[in-house]
């Protein structure tokens, strides 16, 4: 058995953190990083698969993956969830994406997500499973990679690595790039290690411009290194936003764990 998998439901919430513990969990007492991917419905699989290569290869070390999804098999109602859910505004869907979301979301749920996530859920996974919360990586892609880096300018502590994967920067007119300002000017200090990435091929979305939006969030980060904060910056060559997934958890968790 390479890896023991369990599911935690949240009836009230109607969501399920899926846990894997890697091979040999029973056998030692040290604390394991973690792995917290969100969409866990099209994440948690290609981060369980691509943590267990890249152990066999040295590049990591054996982890716990946590991935932060839905109770329902509704991929519909996922997609419906995960836009009201990870939004750190309220805001209207623009109409350039609105075959890909469905309109009416009650946009905005960010905040309280987030309060769930690192107050509830995380704690309560740290008390039963040896995670080691000084190791904590974040992964997400699109509106959960917006998630990301909302959580980033507003809870820095939070994690100290940062998989994001085209963050849906667009949101809200770009409001992310205010939570940044705002973080620069008031703080807290950002740290850990962000890596960030977008496929090269995802010039337009609709009509949004993901990867100059992309380019520009690295522009800001970069501009913020320091002795406790590094970032990196990737355009994945010959990638779609669908597509970008795998190549960036492969690229991404490399250069966080290098």
């Amino acid at each position: 058995m390479i890896w023991q998998r369990e599911v935690h439901h949240h009836h009230d919430s109607g969501r399920a953190l899926h846990v894997a513990l890697p091979e040999g969990y029973g056998e030692r007492a040290e604390p394991y990083p973690v792995l917290v991917c969100l969409d866990a419905q099209w994440t948690f699989g290609t981060v369980c698969d691509a943590s267990l290569n890249l152990g066999l290869a040295r590049f990591l070390p054996r982890v716990i993956v946590v991935g932060v999804g839905w109770s329902t098999s509704s991929i519909r109602e996922v997609v419906r969830q995960r836009a009201g859910t990870y939004t750190p505004t309220v805001a209207a869907i623009p109409a350039a994406l609105a075959r890909t979301i469905p309109a009416g979301v009650p946009a905005g749920g960010g905040p309280d997500f987030q309060s769930w996530l690192l107050d509830s859920a995380l704690p309560e996974l740290q008390a039963t499973y040896r995670i080691d919360p000084a190791q904590r990586t974040f992964i997400g892609h699109s509106l959960s990679g917006l998630f990301g880096l909302f959580t980033l300018f507003t809870r820095p502590d939070a994690f100290d690595r940062w998989l994001l994967a085209s963050p849906s920067s667009w949101w809200d007119e770009r409001v992310i790039f205010d939570f940044e300002e705002r973080n620069r000017i008031e703080g807290p200090a950002l740290k850990g290690r962000v890596f960030l990435s977008v496929g090269s091929d995802e010039e337009r979305v609709g009509e949004i411009p993901m990867v100059a939006n992309t380019r520009r969030m690295a522009t800001q980060l970069a501009a913020r290194h320091g002795d406790d904060f590094d970032s990196t910056f990737v355009e994945l060559e010959g990638e779609v936003h669908h597509s970008t997934i795998p190549a960036a958890v492969s690229r991404g968790l490399r250069w966080l764990y290098r």
